[in-house]
């Protein structure tokens, strides 16, 4: 149990890392149990992987010499079917096209950044996964897609957002923004949020006011403890 808990620790989608930390202490140790338990049962998460590996081609990310006019939307998703072989194609293609559809009319320039990870103890980090920034009227922004039919609280996008702020606007970056380009699904009342999800996507664009922002000192102890509760889960006998 213990090599399986370190093993998702290194791996633990950021993601569910954010969500994580919105939950409170003393529900936060349960919320992992089961996220550990789903995992060693070996328990399929879907995967975004090939929407992951299309996000570049959907903001046409400028190379150098590399003329190429950006993928249309038929060409997209004629690749992200081919790439995935049937496993987790709906879901691939569906968050892809929403993007595609979100984001073209905004007419971005897009560029190529290196990624960062969000350290999490001695050689141990979780990816964030961004590998780009855009540039609107002159301003730079880090807009994380988030590709979840689910649609996350404020609290926890407010999380998420501050984070890649952190990992992100530094140096030259200082005066980016952050967003999330939300591809999830909308409720038509909070009651609602744990009926049945509704079919269709409803997408949006939000983006983190500096006023808004969580401090490293605020979210620091917070994803430590995440860490912590992790490797103390792992001393738990499987479950049978």
């Amino acid at each position: 149990m213990k090599r399986k808990a370190v093993g998702l620790l290194n791996r633990i989608q950021f993601i569910d890392l954010a969500q994580a930390v919105t939950i409170s202490r003393l529900l936060r140790k349960e919320w992992l149990r089961k996220y550990l338990h789903r995992a060693v049962d070996g328990g399929k998460f879907p995967s975004y992987r090939h929407f992951r590996g299309a996000i570049a081609s959907i903001y046409g990310v400028t190379r150098g010499l590399d003329l190429s006019p950006p993928v249309d939307r038929e060409s997209l998703e004629k690749h992200i079917r081919i790439a995935c072989n049937g496993v987790d194609e709906d879901i691939n293609v569906d968050a892809a096209l929403t993007l595609f559809d979100l984001v073209r009319p905004q007419n971005y320039l897009a560029y190529d950044h290196p990624p960062r990870n969000l350290p999490l103890g001695l050689k141990r980090t979780a990816a964030i996964g961004l590998e780009l920034y855009l540039v609107k009227d002159q301003s730079p922004i880090f807009q994380f897609p988030f590709p979840r039919r689910e649609r996350l609280d404020d609290h926890t996008i407010t999380i998420l957002l501050s984070i890649i702020h952190h990992a992100y606007s530094t140096d030259d970056f200082e005066e980016a923004r952050v967003e999330l380009a939300d591809l999830s699904c909308d409720f038509e009342t909070s009651a609602g949020r744990r009926d049945k999800l509704p079919r269709v996507r409803c997408p949006r664009i939000v983006q983190l006011h500096r006023d808004n922002l969580i401090s490293m000192d605020d979210l620091a102890p917070e994803i430590q403890n995440v860490h912590d509760l992790l490797l103390e889960l792992g001393d738990e006998p499987e479950p049978t």
